[in-house]
């Protein structure tokens, strides 16, 4: 088997028959492998009825790294990947990434993830709409990897360890992973070439992430870590900021900016004539 994939459920069943249709859509030769944190809304009677899936079912929330962890421990393929339920694939987007696995040393690689409120890119049109607006095809970018979407190996994983139970629920465990990887000299990044649509944080409003908690833990794990991560958070932001500078008519802006400026001056010029005239 050439790819694992590994999802975790928790409720709301509508984004995950979404996730299983586009994912048996648009990707080949796979396992999927799914771990159920204790839902109640008839998502484990539906997963149920999917064929060919390894179901490892939880009687309650055993957290994201924990949950992980579990299905690595069956999963059989040499690549790994971690997908989200709330999430809509891409038209060949393994392929596109097993290519820059043939190129470079990764760690962890995933598309780029857009969504309605960065992107205003919606999940009836994202496909047709999405565009390669940078200048590579893929780059390394610490914050752009998105574990809600990501391919590693199973040799990497070997190598640097696998989910720390100790972020529990969720949050920071994909840093702190990253970040490993990192240390052992492999690349982390993200590929431009293609995405994939996230919903949004659709189980996480459930619960209280103890987010402080985990963020106090990894930043005392790895002393140095969290500028890395506020780094590359700086540099998605100037980038995004150029982004969406070329959507706008910049030149017209511009020339109607200096129409009205010598305008004003013009103005201000004859009121000045006029007071001295008085």
């Amino acid at each position: 088997m050439k790819l694992s994939i590994i999802t975790l459920t928790c409720n709301k069943i509508e984004y995950t028959k979404k996730f299983i249709k586009s994912l048996y859509k648009y990707t080949k030769d796979f396992e999927l492998i799914i771990v159920d944190n204790g839902s109640t809304d008839g998502t484990v009677e539906y997963l149920r009825t999917l064929p060919n899936v390894k179901l490892i079912l939880n009687n309650e929330n055993l957290g994201f790294s924990k949950g992980n962890n579990q299905g690595l421990e069956i999963a059989e393929g040499e690549y790994i990947g971690f997908l989200n339920n709330d999430i809509l694939l891409y038209p060949n987007w393994f392929e596109k990434i097993e290519e820059v696995f043939e190129k470079e040393n990764i760690g962890f690689i995933s598309p780029r993830q857009v969504c309605l409120n960065s992107d205003r890119l919606k999940e009836n049109n994202y496909i047709d709409k999405y565009k390669n607006i940078y200048k590579l095809d893929y780059e390394k970018n610490f914050n752009a990897c998105e574990f809600a979407c990501v391919i590693t190996k199973r040799s990497v994983l070997n190598f640097i360890g696998y989910f720390d139970e100790n972020y529990f629920p969720a949050f920071y465990e994909d840093n702190d992973l990253k970040y490993r990887a990192i240390q052992c000299g492999f690349g982390v990044y993200v590929l431009n070439s293609v995405c994939f649509y996230h919903f949004g944080s659709i189980t996480s409003k459930q619960y209280d992430y103890n987010l402080s908690k985990n963020r106090k833990y990894y930043s005392e794990k790895f002393q140095f870590a969290e500028y890395l991560t506020k780094a590359s958070e700086e540099r998605d932001f100037y980038k995004r900021i150029l982004i969406e500078m070329n959507k706008f008519p910049i030149p017209q802006i511009y020339a109607i900016y200096v129409f009205l400026r010598r305008l004003n001056n013009r103005l201000l010029k004859r009121k000045n004539r006029n007071e001295n005239v008085v």
